[in-house]
């Protein structure tokens, strides 16, 4: 078939359809109706003479023919993208931008008094809605623009997001000032696993990153409180001989005393993450920056 004869909307169609598994969220996506995304689909069978895609229990799942031809479709859709995209008309100081970022409560206490500080000394018109977005919904709300930003220790599996590792630290274990810890000389496993500890996490039920490591020697710790918030911590521990296991960043911050585990972790990470339609748009590229400096800059106080 000839180019000029094909309507290049379907192909942006098309790839909602692929990234999102749903027309509905399609439809979301590209920011049409369900019923339009469907005649869409109709039309590109009709191009194709293929089904492209076949309802199923779990979605929409491509067709051979569509997992032949996305990828060129993706790289295409991408370079016009850039194309559009001017980054140098961006101006902070006149900008009335409002950036949507996705964050937990640590990396709201991290770094918003540093972006704000930043945004009020050179963008006194822009502002910023935080707010926590569960993690399978994290590129559906980038590609929908619900979100500009996520900042999460995960990243998404998806070849329409961007990251970059914008904080790195390690994990320890934070205690009160003269806690029956401080008195052990060799600070063990068995010493480890004698505590009492707080876990934190937005979750029901489901192990944290130590637990995971633990159960690899058969070994279980005991958890006496499970709360949502890692700021509610601090106080606690302070008052309490409950542990917490959190970065070495977090403990110096808040003054908890705090001891090196016996078991070693994975670091503690957090990616920063946004769409790749956005990657070269200059508002992005600021704010991208603003939030990099602001962990640089939390990380040295």
């Amino acid at each position: 078939m000839k180019i000029s004869s094909f309507d290049l909307n379907l192909f942006v169609i098309m790839n909602a359809i692929y990234t999102e598994g749903s027309l509905t969220k399609a439809a979301e996506v590209v920011g049409i109706t369900q019923p339009a995304v469907s005649n869409a689909l109709s039309r590109l069978r009709e191009k194709f003479n293929d089904d492209l895609f076949v309802r199923t229990g779990s979605g929409m799942v491509p067709t051979h023919k569509t997992e032949n031809i996305i990828n060129d479709i993706q790289n295409a859709l991408s370079l016009m993208q850039k194309s559009v995209n001017e980054p140098d008309e961006f101006d902070p100081l006149t900008s009335e931008r409002t950036f949507r970022i996705s964050l937990g409560d640590i990396s709201e206490g991290r770094i918003l008094p540093h972006i704000l500080e930043k945004i009020n000394a050179t963008a006194p018109k822009i502002t910023i809605e935080s707010f926590y977005t569960d993690r399978h919904e994290i590129v559906h709300s980038l590609a929908t623009n619900e979100l500009n930003f996520a900042i999460d220790p995960i990243i998404p599996r998806s070849k329409d997001v961007v990251s970059q590792k914008v904080f790195e630290d390690k994990f320890i274990c934070a205690h009160r000032a003269n806690h029956p810890i401080t008195k052990i000389k060799n600070f063990d496993m068995n010493a480890l696993l004698e505590q009492k500890f707080i876990n934190i996490s937005n979750r029901k039920r489901g192990p944290s990153i130590i637990d995971v490591e633990l159960q690899k020697f058969q070994l279980k710790r005991d958890v006496a409180l499970r709360a949502q918030h890692f700021l509610v911590t601090p106080e606690i521990v302070r008052s309490t001989d409950l542990v917490l296991v959190c970065s070495q960043s977090f403990a110096k911050k808040h003054g908890l005393h705090f001891a090196e585990l016996p078991i070693e972790l994975p670091p503690v990470e957090q990616y920063l993450i946004w769409h790749s339609s956005d990657d070269n748009d200059g508002s992005h590229i600021w704010m991208r920056e603003t939030i990099t400096e602001a962990f640089q800059a939390a990380k040295k106080s």
